[in-house]
């Protein structure tokens, strides 16, 4: 069973309990095998769900090629002004937030310890708490726009209302 008949059958099973489905070459569900046959409600739920899946397969089709797309995105990492290559991973922003905590604290200390980055491909760079702060400012603000592109991405898939309308997108 593929992962998006999966997902159909975790629906209707939610419904009413089913031994499984399946559909044909074109993607049309053909076949559903009912544990005890369904109520007439029951029935009603699930002719609609049958109804909705063409639209629900095309957005599960769409976001798992939006995963796919951020996971590169990650991959690639982000240049900063500087010409280095930065991850962009959640464990990156939060070891270069860190970092920039640490170099807060240790000025605050009076201490003047320059902090070390490392970037994707390996090269340490050393920078005071200036430098550092006009980095993350700027990594910031591109993780923060990577991330809102992708969201718009995921929100306009899943507010569409024909396959039409998410092929377009």
């Amino acid at each position: 069973m593929s992962e998006f008949l999966t997902t159909l059958h975790a629906k209707i099973n939610a419904v009413v309990q089913i031994v499984g489905l399946s559909e044909d070459e074109s993607g049309a569900i053909f076949d559903i095998l009912f544990v005890e046959p369904p109520t007439e409600e029951q029935q009603a739920q699930v002719d609609a769900i049958v109804a909705d899946w063409p639209l629900e397969k095309a957005k599960l089709e769409k976001l798992a090629q939006v995963d796919a797309d951020w996971k590169t995105t990650l991959q690639a990492g982000w240049t900063s002004p500087a010409g280095w290559k930065l991850g962009i991973d959640i464990s990156d922003v939060t070891l270069l937030t860190g970092a920039f905590m640490l170099a807060k604290e240790t000025q605050a200390m009076g201490l003047d310890v320059p902090v070390t980055i490392t970037d994707m491909p390996g090269a340490a760079h050393n920078l005071n708490l200036a430098e550092l702060t006009g980095l993350m400012l700027a990594y910031g603000q591109a993780r923060a726009a990577l991330s809102s592109a992708d969201a718009a991405r995921r929100r306009a898939i899943n507010a569409a209302t024909t396959p039409e309308e998410l092929e377009t997108l």
